[in-house]
């Protein structure tokens, strides 16, 4: 902490009078010093990189994220998840998609408003749709759905190959 006398704020004509060192030093400067010390410990509460216990606790409150771990570790959940605040791009929100997914399709339909994103294999759809829930607009709908193989990429089968997988291994493949 730096040096905050106030008896050096004083005019040297009043630095002198002993009344006033006595009354500053027992009266007011402790006072000071704890509301220094209150306002540089709100400060770093402010920052995920120097908050305490109590301020990571207020950044998981805002956030909705569960207290879990060291202070290390709950400081990278609070980072992470402040990684995701928008404003987000297609390309970003591509790339979180991708990250989680095997495969996805992502179109945008301003006129009307909607993103349409189909992924795969179906067993991330519930991850996809948090993601999608924590990143998009509000004004944004969502149509989500598995993405189903289309005769594009089964065209280069042969039927008779193709009858050799179920309905639903035709789609995954």
């Amino acid at each position: 902490m730096p040096d905050r006398r106030l008896q050096d704020y004083l005019p040297p004509v009043l630095q002198a009078a002993r009344a006033l060192r006595v009354l500053l030093e027992r009266g007011q400067q402790p006072e000071t010093d704890t509301l220094w010390d209150g306002a540089e410990t709100l400060w770093a509460e402010q920052f995920v990189g120097t908050a305490t216990a109590y301020g990571l606790s207020r950044w998981e409150g805002m956030m909705k994220l569960p207290p879990s771990g060291s202070l290390e570790e709950r400081r990278e959940a609070v980072l992470a998840r402040l990684r995701e605040i928008p404003p987000f791009t297609m390309r970003s929100l591509t790339a979180a998609l991708e990250a989680l997914c095997e495969s996805v399709e992502i179109a945008l339909d301003p006129p009307r408003y909607t993103l349409r994103v189909r992924v795969a294999p179906a067993s991330k759809l519930a991850a996809a749709r948090a993601l999608l829930a924590r990143r998009l607009p509000a004004n944004i709908l969502l149509d989500l759905d598995i993405l189903r193989q289309s005769h594009g990429k089964l065209g280069g089968y042969r039927h008779r190959e193709l009858t050799a997988f179920t309905h639903r291994a035709a789609r995954e493949i």
